[in-house]
């Protein structure tokens, strides 16, 4: 009787200790743990999406394959060539090339681009309109763009900028192949079409400077040079720290001009680094040599926003 009566129900003590083990590691991880919950998935496709392409990119950069055979390991060769005097050194030429037009780009839409921004924040009236206006090039696609530009500089008398300048006197000028017009037709077109946004960002970013700074330069006795140069421009660094950075990645991949108007000419001139990226992988059906060229490119880019942020950090010790 007494054995039977000593034998207990099953201990739950086990499963209980358990479960407060657990809410008492949860409560204090509840935040990250919710937070990581949200940005795993979003993480994965990034990692996914970012990495693995790349890894892709760096292969195929030291073979040669042409899609239809198998890729050939060749190692460094690609970028040997990519640097070196090959063809006259033409690559170098298309980096320096694309280097200078990057620079000329984005000088003129920072310039431009606060500029406008600086009368657009003025109360103008009918100033919605004008923000709108600058910024509808941005919508629109640079590839139709483009080919309607080409329909504008045709070298004949049918073109319509050569009628144009034919009522007043002008003959036709063959501007697809003038080595002095092209180049700065590539940069006015990259600079329209990119200039909106430019305008929209420091447009933001001089609304977002505190008032009372200007009230109190103006105690001070500033006048207008001095409450731009010593306010409004300092309050602006990073707005333009990341319109540079954003405007060094698009016009350095500027190929819409060289494309579908120029075909790199004339005489090479307007032969930039995304266009030659473009010509060897599908053109020439060179993988190898356009993603080795891909590779480059990324390193500038790298590099360049690298270094920038570096120089942020520096001055203002974030």
């Amino acid at each position: 009787m007494t054995n039977l009566t000593s034998v207990a129900a099953p201990s739950t003590e086990l499963p209980t200790s358990r479960w407060s083990r657990l809410k008492a590691w949860y409560r204090p991880r509840r935040e990250a743990i919710i937070a990581w919950t949200f940005l795993t998935p979003m993480t994965v496709y990034f990692v996914i999406m970012t990495f693995v392409p790349l890894a892709f990119l760096i292969g195929i950069s030291l073979t040669e394959w042409n899609i239809i055979s198998p890729p050939t390991w060749t190692g460094l060769q690609n970028l040997k060539i990519i640097l070196s005097s090959y063809r006259n050194w033409f690559y170098p030429k298309v980096l320096l090339r694309t280097l200078a037009y990057a620079v000329a780009i984005l000088s003129l839409n920072i310039l431009g681009g606060f500029g406008v921004a600086l009368v657009m924040n003025q109360n103008l009236p009918g100033k919605g309109v004008f923000r709108t206006l600058w910024y509808l090039p941005s919508v629109f696609s640079g590839a139709v763009i483009a080919l309607l530009l080409r329909i504008y500089l045709a070298g004949s008398t049918q073109g319509v900028l050569n009628m144009m300048l034919y009522n007043f006197g002008i003959q036709p000028v063959d501007w697809v192949h003038s080595t002095f017009w092209m180049p700065i037709i590539t940069v006015v077109f990259s600079v329209w079409q990119g200039i909106g946004f430019s305008v929209i960002f420091f447009l933001a970013g001089l609304q977002a400077i505190d008032e009372n700074l200007y009230d109190a330069a103006k105690i001070d006795g500033a006048n207008g040079a001095q409450l731009l140069r010593y306010v409004t421009i300092p309050q602006m660094v990073p707005m333009l720290l990341f319109i540079s950075v954003t405007g060094i990645i698009g016009s350095m991949q500027m190929w819409e001009v060289p494309k579908l108007i120029t075909a790199g000419g004339p005489n090479n001139i307007t032969y930039t680094l995304v266009y030659s990226i473009h010509n060897d992988s599908f053109g020439a059906l060179e993988m190898g040599m356009g993603t080795a060229q891909s590779l480059v490119l990324f390193i500038l880019l790298l590099g360049f926003i690298g270094w920038q942020l570096n120089q942020y950090r520096k001055q203002y010790g974030v």
